[in-house]
């Protein structure tokens, strides 16, 4: 493994375009995309897009790897044939937290389990009788979520299941991906904060917390830089990306270098916070449960993982499932027409997380908290949206507090920012200029480090200016509106849902 150096091909004095290929797994579907760089500028193309998700096999959730590998093998295929040598290097980025376990011949034990599955549930408990939650936080200064890597492991420490007992390496998702196409197993740094064993001071593992919960240390993997050149595959470089989509997406993220902004990356999730040059570890911090993930460049993405479109993509699921065939636009459509501020809810409830019966369910919590049953549609989906919106407004003002700064602008970057109507909820809920762009930013980013792996690009700033001057046209600016309304609906909202 080493950081590829190549310089750009020229040709009778013109730069030649350059390709390079980003597999982007999120938690529901998977892509391969080819930026192509000419001239400064980066433009993107889609070569394969496939189901990804949660499968349940007698009661356990599990991600089906060989089918996303096959996908990937074939995008890598279609690269190849439609750019042939142009093809400079590759790189996966996935989501967060889940891994396979690994034998000693390098064999998968067992088909990795989502982190929706419900083996966590109690751990939380179980850690803290040994140790503190205090000190957990002292050493990884990672947001609590029973879904952590940490919690995973516990359970399976306590349960002294076969595969655990007999794994020789694990290996977290874009890494075994890595592993399985490059034949080297490594934990890139950006994935492996997410897991809760991590100490982004140090910027080691933190064996002495993994050692008093009595959870094995020995299968952990060395640590590399996003923009590590793990090795290759079928000729091609294969590039240790920021691995967490997250890191990935924050890389896009179009800012200028010393631009005071918060950033939001939008998807099934939402990671809203900002970026850091130093992880903050303080009780303050810890109170708001905010994270400290590493970025790619030596920086830190101090966020908070909240639901995002998750809620919003049950609903459609299950109405679709029962006949009513909506569109994303007809969704966004029916929320306005409902009333506004009439029913608060919480996404973030562990409620919402698993998949499930998701308008029954917000139903059952605005009955529960006092509200009244929304019985519309229109009714549970401005629910839903406003809920978001207004989630997004409590933490940034928990972001300002802890940080003691001011952001006088959120750029959202993702999928979830071609969502105009959610667009402009959070800048009227926020009270802020919301700027979007880029939609593929997971990819762009990815792409990015790449760029910088190879030799193409000097500095994520210039890596940032390319993508200013390749995504312009799709930017959009949102100015906050009926700001003394929204104050009113976020007071409200934090009385019934925080209480």
């Amino acid at each position: 493994m080493q950081s590829g150096r190549c310089k750009l091909t020229e040709n009778m004095g013109v730069t030649m375009a350059k390709h390079y290929l980003a597999v982007d797994l999120g938690a529901s579907s998977g892509r391969t995309i080819v930026g192509s760089l000419d001239n400064g500028k980066l433009t993107l193309k889609e070569m394969n897009r496939f189901w990804n998700g949660p499968t349940e096999v007698r009661g356990t959730l599990h991600w089906d790897f060989v089918h996303l590998y096959r996908n990937i093998k074939e995008g890598i295929a279609l690269a190849k044939k439609e750019f042939g040598d142009g093809l400079v290097s590759m790189g996966v980025d996935t989501w967060g937290v889940d891994f396979g376990l690994f034998d000693e011949d390098g064999k998968l034990l067992r088909n990795p389990v989502n982190y929706r599955d419900s083996r966590t549930a109690g751990m939380f408990e179980k850690v803290f009788e040994k140790v503190s939650k205090d000190e957990v936080f002292a050493q990884t200064g990672l947001q609590f979520m029973e879904l952590n890597t940490l919690y995973q492991l516990m359970s399976l420490s306590l349960e002294d299941s076969f595969q655990y007992r007999s794994a020789k390496k694990l290996l977290f998702s874009p890494d075994l991906l890595g592993y399985w196409l490059t034949g080297n197993m490594v934990a890139e740094r950006s994935i492996a904060s997410t897991s809760q064993f991590y100490n982004p001071a140090t910027k080691d593992w933190a064996y002495d917390l993994l050692e008093k919960l009595n959870i094995r240390t020995d299968i952990l993997p060395d640590l590399v830089d996003p923009g590590t050149v793990l090795g290759e595959t079928d000729g091609l470089p294969v590039v240790s990306v920021g691995g967490h989509d997250t890191a990935s997406a924050f890389a896009a993220v179009p800012v200028k270098e010393g631009e005071q902004c918060a950033f939001l990356s939008s998807g099934t999730w939402s990671l809203l916070g900002t970026e850091l040059t130093e992880p903050v570890i303080t009780e303050a911090v810890q109170k708001a449960n905010f994270t400290n993930e590493v970025g790619v460049c030596d920086t830190v993405r101090f966020l908070k993982s909240l639901s995002g479109l998750w809620m919003t993509q049950e609903l459609r699921r299950n109405w679709n499932e029962q006949g009513c065939d909506y569109s994303w636009q007809a969704m966004e459509h029916m929320a306005l027409e409902a009333k506004p501020f009439e029913y608060c809810v919480d996404p973030s409830d562990e409620t919402f997380i698993a998949p499930g019966d998701m308008p029954k369910r917000i139903q059952d919590y605005c009955e529960r908290t006092g509200q009244g049953c929304p019985e519309t549609h229109a009714q549970i989906l401005r629910a839903a949206y406003e809920g978001l919106a207004l989630l997004y407004a409590d933490v940034f003002q928990s972001l300002e507090t802890v940080t003691g700064r001011t952001y006088e602008t959120l750029h959202i970057v993702g999928g979830g920012c071609k969502d105009i109507l959610l667009d402009q909820l959070a800048s009227n809920a926020l009270d802020r200029k919301v700027i979007t762009g880029p939609t593929e930013a997971t990819a762009t980013g990815n792409l990015i480090m790449q760029m910088l792996a190879m030799g193409d690009i000097k500095s994520l700033a210039e890596g940032r200016e390319i993508i200013r001057n390749s995504f312009a046209e799709e930017t959009r600016e949102f100015e906050p509106e009926n700001s003394e309304a929204w104050k009113t609906a976020l007071a409200k909202w934090r009385k019934i849902c925080k209480a």
